[in-house]
C-alpha cells in the first residue's frame, strides 16, 4: 500500500508539473516588430504636425523631422513603447509642453499606425503610414490687380434757359472687377452764374442713380456727387442750369464745367457674386474683400453677396471670424455644405450687437457638429440697404464699404 501510494503521488505531481510548463507555453508573446523603420504622420486633428517623421529602433521612436512644430530633431517622441497585444501598443508620447503623456498604438490592417493621447487638446489623435505623403497645399484664387484711378474734366456752355446738355457714356466703364466709384463735379462758371442740376444714370436707363441740384446748399454753384460704379457699365450725364435770378439776356451764354474722379477697388476675389464663382481660400490666412454694392440700373437687384470655399483635409468644425467690418455696415459669413445646404452654426459676439445685425459688429460662428474631409462654402452677405450713391452737397461722407474691406478667418477646430 505505501509504494503504491508512494507511486500515485509522483504520477499526480509529474501531471501537475507538465501543466503548468504547457500553460507557460502558450502565453502570448508580443513584440515590436513591426513598428521599427520610419513613420510619417499624415493626419489627426492638428494639421500643423503633419509631414513630421518619427524612426522607431527597438523601444524607442526618435524624432527625425519635426515638420511645423516646435519640437526638435532627435527628441524621443515615443519612450518606451510596449507591446500589448498583436496590434497593441503603449508609450509615452512628448507633447509640445515637453511632458509626456500617456499614449496608445493600433496597427491597422492597411498598414497604418492611429495614435489617441490621454490628455485633451490638438493632437491627442493622429494617424501615421509608412510611405511619406506631402502634406496637402491650401488652394488660394486670389488674383492681385492695379485698381484704376483717374480724372477728367470738360467744359461747355449753356446757350439759354432750361437747356438739358446729354452727354452719353462721358463716364466710362470700370475695368476692375470690382468696379469702384466716382466723384462728379458740376460747376457754373459765368460770370452771372447758374445754380447747376445734374442727372447721373446708366447708359440708356431712364432712372437716375442720382440728381438734383445744388441749389439751398452751401455750395449754391457746384453740384458734387458721387456714386459706386458697376464693372463694364458706362454712365451717361446730363447737365442743366437749374435757377437764376438775373434775366436771361444778363446770364446767357452761360460757361460751366464738368469734372470727374474715378477712384477703383482691389478684390482679388472678383467675381464671386455666387456658387459658381466661389473661389478657394486657405484656412488659417487672414482674407480680405469688400462689400460694396454697385450701380447696375434701375430694377437690377444688385450683387450683395460674396462667396469662398475652403478644403478640409481631416474632420473637424469650421470656424470664421470677422476680424474687420466696415462702420456703415453689416457683414454676415455663413458657412455651407457642398450641396449648399446651411450648416449650422453657434455665434460667439466679440464686438457689437452681430444677432440684431449691427453694423460693424464683429463675431465668431463654430459649426456644431464635425464636419467630413470635403469642399464648404462660406458666403459674406452685405445688409447694407443704400450706400451706393452719397450727396456730398449735403455733407453726406463717401460710404465706408467704397473704403475699409471686411476681414475674416476660416480655421478648423475640435
Amino acid at each position: 500500500m505505501k509504494t503504491t501510494t508512494k507511486i500515485m503521488y509522483l504520477f499526480t505531481l509529474a501531471l501537475i508539473l507538465g501543466s503548468c510548463s504547457s500553460d507557460g507555453d502558450n502565453d502570448p508573446q508580443y513584440n515590436l516588430d513591426a513598428l521599427q523603420g520610419k513613420w510619417y504622420r499624415v493626419g489627426g486633428n492638428n494639421p500643423d504636425a503633419n509631414g513630421m517623421e518619427v524612426t522607431v529602433t527597438n523601444n524607442q521612436g526618435v524624432l527625425t523631422d519635426p515638420a511645423n512644430t516646435s519640437l526638435q530633431v532627435d527628441n524621443i517622441k515615443w519612450k518606451d513603447i510596449e507591446a500589448t497585444g498583436e496590434t497593441n501598443y503603449e508609450h509615452g508620447e512628448l507633447g509640445s509642453d515637453q511632458n509626456y503623456y500617456n499614449g496608445f498604438m493600433e496597427m491597422g490592417t492597411d498598414d497604418t499606425l492611429r495614435i489617441s493621447i490621454n490628455s485633451p487638446g490638438a493632437g491627442n489623435v493622429q494617424k501615421w503610414v509608412r510611405t511619406f505623403i506631402a502634406p496637402i497645399a491650401e488652394l488660394h484664387e486670389c488674383e492681385p490687380y492695379e485698381p484704376d484711378a483717374f480724372s477728367m474734366a470738360k467744359d461747355d456752355i449753356w446757350v439759354e434757359a432750361g437747356e438739358e446738355d446729354e452727354f452719353p457714356g462721358l463716364l466710362p466703364a470700370s475695368t476692375d472687377p470690382a468696379g469702384g466709384y466716382y466723384i462728379v463735379t458740376l460747376e457754373s462758371t459765368g460770370p452771372l452764374p447758374s445754380q447747376p442740376w445734374i442727372d447721373i444714370s446708366v447708359s440708356g436707363d431712364e432712372v437716375p442713380v442720382i440728381n438734383g441740384t445744388s441749389a439751398g446748399t452751401d455750395t449754391p454753384l457746384t453740384r458734387k456727387v458721387a456714386f459706386s460704379a458697376h464693372p463694364g457699365i458706362a454712365y451717361d450725364v446730363m447737365a442743366r442750369p437749374f435757377f437764376n435770378a438775373s434775366p436771361s439776356s444778363d446770364v446767357y451764354p452761360e460757361p460751366y464745367k464738368i469734372s470727374w474722379e474715378y477712384m477703383g477697388i482691389m478684390d482679388c476675389y472678383e467675381p464671386n457674386d455666387n456658387f459658381d464663382e466661389a473661389k478657394f481660400i486657405p484656412k488659417d490666412e487672414v482674407i480680405e474683400a469688400y462689400a460694396n454694392k454697385n450701380n447696375e440700373g434701375y430694377g437690377i437687384q444688385e450683387d450683395q453677396d460674396d462667396y469662398y470655399k475652403v478644403v478640409l483635409f481631416q474632420p473637424a468644425r469650421l470656424q470664421v471670424q470677422l476680424l474687420q467690418s466696415p462702420s456703415d455696415d453689416f457683414v454676415d459669413l455663413n458657412l455651407y455644405r457642398e450641396n449648399r445646404g446651411e450648416i449650422v452654426t453657434t455665434l460667439t459676439p466679440i464686438s457689437g450687437m452681430p444677432g440684431d445685425k449691427e453694423d460693424g459688429s464683429l463675431y465668431i460662428k463654430t459649426t456644431n457638429a464635425t464636419l467630413d474631409v470635403g469642399t464648404y462654402y462660406v458666403r459674406a452677405r452685405t445688409f447694407m440697404n443704400d450706400g451706393k450713391t452719397a450727396d456730398l452737397n449735403l455733407g453726406e461722407p463717401l460710404p465706408d464699404t467704397w473704403s475699409t474691406p471686411y476681414t475674416f478667418t476660416v480655421t478648423p477646430v475640435e
